[in-house]
């Protein structure tokens, strides 16, 4: 795997009430807008897909949510789901983009009906795959048992603890549920992705939990049964959200419901059909920031290590990294340093995003 395979379209950074937004765009210029939410916990990379679906009709932009990828966190301490949908609107702002189609997976679907909700005159459209409607028992066994951050310590074990926690996501849901009712039925996913996924994870760290608890906390059956906006909402037969379309059992005229089984390309060309039907206006202006962007990281190539499918390549590539100061150093404060938990840690995430690309 290269280098910047697992990214597409251009990257950009802009600034949002003060607090640094990362995204990606593609697609045509001067076009109708559609602006992609992604999900927990993630970045505007995941969607690589979506993103190819639509670029030959619009202007697609996806942001890195707050917390998330390279987004800086929101000033509040617990947002909501209504704090990252002001964020999005913002970010429309930014762009001077007046209306556009809102295409959000999972949290990013909540946040998108939020959206809709606050500002349904800057909402052309939307289409939200995998939309959460969470029973009481749910909701409470989330917020206490879902988000969890594992310190950085000395041996750098916390990093196979990482490792398996994303492995874990991919095979029960919740991931902390190892019944065979919370088993997914899912393909292997690949490695990259699965590179991808850590990249992501290291990079938001201990951030990444605010937009999960404001999509846990979100009652999912507030929206789609007012909303005036155009709304497609569907999920595929693999989706452990698939199951809760059927909870939306009150539904305004405006939405459709549609199970799209396994068929992704069939599910993308509705998706693209539904924001076309009701497309938006274009972005009338740039606001890249050059300098902000290249503020937001600094990847740093290790070499000596290559990725595997158990894991193990981070306790060698962690190894690797703590023996440069137990070797190199020749005063006490220089080898507490390089020796530190947190900034072994930053220096394994630049070497992962090094490889992976941002």
């Amino acid at each position: 795997m290269s280098v910047g395979a697992l990214c597409w379209g251009a990257r950009g950074a802009l600034a949002v009430d003060g607090r640094a937004v990362h995204y990606r765009r593609a697609g045509q210029t001067g076009a109708p807008a559609v602006l992609l939410l992604h999900g927990s916990p993630e970045s505007a990379s995941a969607l690589q897909g979506v993103a190819a679906a639509l670029e030959d009709r619009f202007d697609v932009i996806a942001i890195d949510t707050p917390g998330n990828g390279l987004s800086e966190p929101l000033a509040e301490p617990q947002p909501d789901s209504e704090a990252f949908a002001r964020h999005a609107l913002a970010v429309l702002d930014a762009f001077g983009i007046e209306r556009a189609g809102l295409y959000g997976f999972h949290t990013g679907a909540g946040t998108a009906m939020c959206a809709a909700l606050i500002a349904p005159e800057r909402i052309s459209a939307l289409a939200l795959d995998g939309y959460a409607v969470w029973t009481d028992a749910e909701r409470e066994a989330l917020l206490s048992e879902y988000c969890v951050v594992y310190e950085p310590v000395w041996d750098g074990s916390h990093l196979a603890r990482i490792w398996a926690r994303l492995e874990e996501q991919l095979i029960f849901f919740p991931w902390h549920d190892r019944r065979l009712a919370a088993r997914m039925d899912l393909p292997p996913t690949p490695l990259a992705t699965r590179l991808r996924r850590l990249r992501d994870w290291l990079t938001a760290w201990d951030s990444y939990p605010a937009a999960y608890f404001s999509a846990f906390r979100r009652r999912g059956e507030v929206g789609p049964d007012r909303t005036e906006v155009p709304t497609l909402i569907g999920a595929m037969a693999r989706d452990p959200l698939g199951a809760h379309l059927d909870r939306l059992t009150d539904v305004s005229r405006a939405v459709r419901l549609q199970h799209w089984g396994e068929d992704r390309v069939r599910a993308l060309s509705e998706i693209a059909d539904h924001l076309s039907a009701h497309p938006g206006s274009p972005a009338t202006r740039d606001p890249q920031d050059a300098g902000l962007l290249e503020s937001l990281a600094a990847p740093r190539a290790v070499e000596g290590w290559a990725p595997d499918g158990h894991g193990g390549f981070l306790l060698q590539l962690w190894k690797q990294l703590r023996e440069d100061p137990l070797s190199s150093a020749t005063r006490e404060a220089e080898l507490a340093d390089g020796l530190d938990p947190l900034r072994l840690h930053a220096r394994v995430t630049a070497a992962i995003q090094a490889h992976t690309g941002l």
